[in-house]
């Protein structure tokens, strides 16, 4: 399914009087412009008229651009749920489904108009999914400006594929029934312990500390160091089988593993930092797999959020209600896209060729030029 066809599967919520722009114009000019580095409505519009030939090459029928208040209006009038379900089906259709780490992580899109504070009541919250293997977002969920991100993250986990994957949560994420919710869905789980759990993070140190390990033979660690660019990380996972969970560990469906992880980093000469973390997890006794699913829980940062941020500078947008999340989910469409391309120049050099070169801009879509007819 190329960007073309996505379009065209997307409902036509406008009332049927004053037509003259049908859906797949209005969603392919937007797709196509935030490709290109479009960032707002006016932008789009602006992108539009200065390629109007492009887009009547591609969309045969179009009489002309709409204007900037029309892609406004359209995807404010947009339900985020139906758009979220046409991406979720587009993903689906463009990666074949792995077993491997899913990171779910939540990330603040923008301030809510009129908002004076910056928790998350006053900020546009939303919480993704990032394939690590495959390097996809697999899908986001909005947060409710009343609630959290505890309340989303079962949402999504409900509305995707999991099976026999990895679900990886940094500590907002250590919650019972956020464990049952992916049990429930057939996957694994790797929850970071939260510090106001101090009952089950005590017990967790207390079983994996150097001392007791002595006395304890099925634990097991694995040790990690790396090098480089004047700093020196050395990690350790120790890990042991949560024994008797229906009485120690009560609540938490599927846990078969506690573990521990300690990371020392040391940049040029000076002190050596120490970081220890602890985690529950539905697999299996493995230190090494569980301390590489933690490091590359991160990933979501650096590949997604990050990217969103200074790509896009999602940051900054002013976008309101559906149509700020509508635009989010328009710009990983857009990311995911140019990280599918070789070519090796950054997410934001891809945006700028997108641009200036027609054939890369089609290569990128996966599309083709119709010719009218008189041609």
């Amino acid at each position: 399914m190329n960007l073309q066809e996505f379009s065209s599967y997307v409902p036509d919520v406008r009332n049927e009087k004053n037509q003259v722009y049908t859906v797949e114009e209005i969603v392919f000019i937007a797709m196509v412009s935030v490709l290109c580095g479009a960032e707002t409505w006016n932008e789009i519009e602006i992108f539009g008229n200065s390629h109007e030939e492009y887009f009547k090459n591609r969309l045969p029928h179009l009489s002309g651009i709409p204007s900037e208040d029309t892609f406004n209006r359209f995807f404010t009038l947009l339900d985020i749920e139906w758009f979220e379900e046409i991406f979720r089906l587009w993903i689906n259709d463009i990666c074949s489904q792995l077993p491997g780490v899913v990171a779910i992580d939540g990330k603040a899109v923008c301030q809510t108009p009129h908002s004076k504070g910056h928790g998350m009541k006053d900020r546009l919250y939303m919480v993704s999914a990032w394939a690590v293997r495959n390097g996809l977002c697999l899908g986001q969920q909005k947060v409710d400006g009343k609630s959290n991100e505890i309340t989303a993250i079962p949402e999504l986990i409900k509305a995707l594929d999991l099976t026999q994957c990895i679900v990886t949560i940094d500590a907002v994420g250590c919650q019972k029934a956020i464990t049952e919710t992916i049990i429930d869905a057939e996957a694994d789980y790797i929850l970071c312990v939260k510090d106001n759990q101090k009952k089950l993070k005590a017990q967790i140190f207390s079983l994996l500390t150097e001392e007791d390990r002595i006395y304890l033979p099925y634990k097991q660690s694995y040790f990690q160091q790396n090098d480089g660019h004047g700093r020196k990380e050395y990690r350790e996972c120790v890990c042991d089988a949560a024994f008797y969970p229906e009485h120690f560990y009560a609540g938490w469906k599927g846990i078969k593993t506690i573990a521990k992880i300690t990371c020392v980093r040391q940049v040029g000469n000076a002190e050596p930092t120490t970081e220890t973390r602890c985690y529950i997890s539905s697999l299996p006794q493995d230190p090494k797999l569980i301390l590489e699913s933690v490091r590359s829980h991160w990933q979501v940062e650096n590949n997604l959020h990050w990217q969103l941020d200074v790509s896009f500078r999602e940051d900054y947008t002013r976008k309101t209600d559906n149509a700020a999340v509508n635009f989010s989910l328009m710009c990983k469409m857009a990311l995911i896209l140019l990280k599918q391309s070789k070519k090796k120049i950054g997410i934001a050099g891809k945006r700028k060729l997108c641009g200036w070169d027609e054939k890369y801009r089609d290569e990128i879509l996966g599309i083709q030029r119709i010719i009218p007819p008189e041609e």
